[in-house]
């Protein structure tokens, strides 16, 4: 009986510790970790009127507004706030037609701001004039 309770109590403290193991490391490998280095992305966008340019742009910045802001497609004071109404000299002003700008990754809306997009080589972004 008493070697029963040893492998037991030996079974339930490595349990213990492979949990406090996982607390510990799960949320550092989930966690959202810029790449550092030369990346190639494209950015495309997509006017109004439908027309498209696509800028191939090649950056050490690890975030996706740093990137456009190095290549003078966003303001340095829309950037600074992190609200974008002008893209590649384009305004899109909500007051006047609802208009905004759609910022997609690979075809998918993103779920954080172009100060928050970590890019990797080889992404592609996209920003679409967009009514209502």
């Amino acid at each position: 009986m008493q070697k029963k309770k040893i492998i037991l109590f030996s079974i339930l403290a490595a349990v213990l510790l492979l949990l406090i193991a996982a607390a510990v490391l799960v949320p550092n490998l989930l966690s959202d970790q810029a790449a550092t280095g030369n990346k190639d992305i494209t950015f495309t966008v997509v006017y109004e009127n439908g027309e498209q340019k696509a800028y191939e742009i090649s950056t050490d910045a690890e975030y996706l507004a740093d990137a456009l802001l190095e290549e003078k497609l966003i303001t340095e004071a829309e950037y600074k706030a992190g609200f974008y109404t002008v893209i590649d000299g384009v305004e899109a002003v909500w007051a006047n037609d609802n208009a905004w700008w759609c910022i997609t990754e690979d075809g998918l809306m993103t779920t954080k701001g172009m100060n928050e997009l970590i890019i990797e080589d080889g992404d592609r972004f996209e920003a679409t004039y967009t009514k209502g």
